[in-house]
């Protein structure tokens, strides 16, 4: 009876398999494109046959969608570089290659309905391979829904949330997301509700394409989770692959008029290593050598892209730096330029350090060699998951500080070695200085933190950076040592001292520009990798999309790749806030504080209030 049944499924389906199961042709987007796809007089600056080779860059992009490892696209992109095209080139090989059900969003429902019937009507009409999949009886097609033979494509607005939430759907295009609406109405975000719509197919694929706005925007939170690739070029001269950057293209020193750059091409690319002149002429040669490298190395089914208008081919050298000029003394037109040009997050910079300021701190004494202003000396240390950043940093009069060391150990003996068992020489006498206190970071690898707090209990405090403390304080200390069986605290067990990051990054910013005097010091010849660790943050003002409300953080720069030298120089800053070494008066005694694991708790007000008349 079984084989029978089995026989009698067989029979029925083999037929309409032969006839209908038809597996794609195995081509990429970026040949489909090249082979099929027409851009149209009305829309189109170049109509005619579409050639990659004019956008290099937009091929990585279009091929990922035929990856099949590939389940989202991310484009960060600026404005007219041919992003949106890439976009619709990838529906039309759905159409014809691939088909399935579609949704394409757009910022408003009246934005949908003109791409519908102003942008893909007209793609598909003077495209012969895919004007044949339209339907003999055209009332199937609508401005919001086309009704192919193999397919369903529809449009929608963010600000429908009916349209967005009805109707399954596999391929999901999203366009100038940052655009979005948080909330449609008293439904979801609209992006949920859209992938929502997608549960149904194994094999869908979402597309995401917009210019960025702020770090709180969509388009840049979404780059951050996927793998990152830019769009490296070899210089012609000297054949170092390199991004694309802003910072690289020149004009005279004396030329400020940006019409006469624009007009007399004064502009160039500098070479980030050779220095050498990259001319407008020599772009479109380098372009079609250009490769798409990721930042983050492990795979990633989020594929994203990042270009900029430096990559257009429709754009010079001096139309760029044309742009910037006329858009720099004014805040709305500088924020569309880093936006639409540059393709970066506009960031309300608010404090910043740069490797230059920093470098001209240094004074004339080596490294492990103490000034003879130094009064006391404290250590920071950051914690990697298999080694230790720290800094060692000696502190004068009233919050004048030198940095004394600055290091990496691999091993807890070596850090024990640097901070405890080193005697660091005056400059001038051969009398030596110990590290009174350290703070140590126990965000990584806890446990062990915990244990050498312990052996080293009169020299070594557990910290752990958090955001805010209640009250305005700088640090807020917590017994942590608790009697499993009663619940008591353990007298004289260990303590957890929580710091306030911000407040200590913002006091380390005041102390670093303080010019009358000069309050922060480093030693001369001063390593790389502490200057740019050091300088990898700046203070920037992030607004809630919904709210308006601004908040000001402390965060990485984009170019930064690390930051533990100034979270070491954080808790060694904190470390001399605790003992009571800040604000040190040459009117006074010279004496620090052991502070006791009962009630401590301080801001710097109420600790300074508390000590009038004595050695502050």
């Amino acid at each position: 009876m079984r084989i029978k049944i089995a026989r009698a499924i067989v029979n029925t389906v083999l037929p309409y398999a032969a006839e209908e199961w038809v597996l794609p042709n195995k081509m990429t987007v970026s040949e489909w494109a090249d082979t099929f796809r027409r851009l149209d007089v009305k829309t189109s600056a170049e109509p005619g046959q579409w050639s990659t080779t004019r956008t290099p860059y937009l091929k990585g992009i279009m091929d990922a969608f035929t990856d099949p490892f590939v389940d989202e696209i991310t484009v960060m992109a600026a404005s007219q570089v041919g992003k949106t095209e890439a976009m619709y080139n990838m529906l039309g090989y759905v159409i014809d290659q691939d088909p399935g059900p579609t949704l394409m969003v757009s910022p408003r429902a009246d934005d949908a309905k003109s791409v519908s019937y102003n942008r893909i009507r007209p793609m598909i009409e003077v495209s012969p391979v895919l004007s044949k999949y339209l339907p003999e009886n055209l009332d199937d097609i609508t401005k919001l829904e086309y009704h192919f033979d193999r397919m369903i494509l529809y449009f929608a607005g963010s600000n429908s949330p009916a349209d967005l939430a009805s109707r399954p759907i596999r391929y999901l295009f999203l366009d100038e997301v940052d655009k979005y609406p948080k909330f449609s109405g008293r439904e979801a975000d609209p992006i949920k509700l859209a992938s929502e719509r997608q549960k149904t197919f194994w094999n869908k694929k979402t597309i995401k394409v917009s210019t960025p706005t702020t770090r709180e925007g969509y388009i840049f939170r979404e780059y951050e989770k996927s793998d990152q690739r830019r769009f490296y070029v070899p210089c012609p001269h000297c054949g170092k692959l390199q991004v694309l950057l802003f910072g690289q293209i020149k004009w005279p020193r004396e030329e400020s008029s940006p019409e006469r750059i624009k007009n007399e091409r004064f502009a160039w690319y500098e070479c980030f290593y050779c220095g050498k002149k990259i001319e407008d002429l020599q772009k479109q040669k380098i372009m079609q050598s250009g490769e798409w490298i990721p930042e983050k190395k492990e795979k990633n089914r989020n594929r994203g892209f990042w270009v900029s208008s430096l990559y257009s081919p429709w754009l010079t050298w001096s139309d760029i730096a044309a742009e910037f000029l006329k858009s720099k003394d004014y805040i709305e037109l500088l924020m569309n330029f880093v936006n639409s040009w540059l393709a970066e997050v506009w960031e309300e910079k608010i404090e910043e350090t740069t490797v230059d300021k920093v470098r001209n701190l240094a004074r004339d004494y080596d490294e492990g060699i103490v000034p003879d202003e130094v009064l006391v000396l404290t250590a920071g240390v950051d914690v990697q998951k298999d080694h230790f950043y720290f800094v060692i940093r000696g502190w004068g009069y009233y919050e004048e500080s030198w940095l004394i060391r600055a290091g990496r150990a691999e091993y807890w003996d070596d850090l024990v070695e640097a901070l405890f068992k080193t005697e660091y020489k005056r400059l001038t006498s051969n009398e030596t200085l110990n590290i009174y206190m350290s703070c140590v970071d126990s965000g990584f690898r806890t446990d062990e933190v915990y244990r050498f707090c312990r052996s080293w209990s009169d020299k070594t405090k557990a910290i752990k950076g958090v955001e805010e403390i209640s009250g305005g304080r700088f640090y807020r200390a917590n017994k942590i040592d608790i009697n499993s069986r009663t619940g008591a605290v353990i007298p004289g067990g260990l303590v957890l001292w929580h710091l306030n990051v911000t407040q200590y990054k913002d006091k380390i910013n005041r102390l670093v520009t303080s010019r009358d005097p000069v309050k922060w010091h480093i030693f001369k010849n001063p390593g790389e990798e502490y200057l740019a660790q050091f300088t990898s943050e700046h203070k920037i003002l992030i607004r809630n999309r919904t709210t308006g409300r601004a908040k000001e953080v402390w965060q990485k720069k984009k170019e930064a790749s690390a930051n533990h030298f100034l979270d070491a120089e954080v808790y060694a800053l904190a470390a001399a806030d605790i003992i009571r070494a800040l604000n040190i008066r040459k009117d006074g005694a010279v004496r620090v504080y052991q502070p006791k694991a009962k009630g401590e708790e301080h801001s710097r007000q109420e600790w300074i209030r508390k000590r009038e008349g004595s050695w502050l």
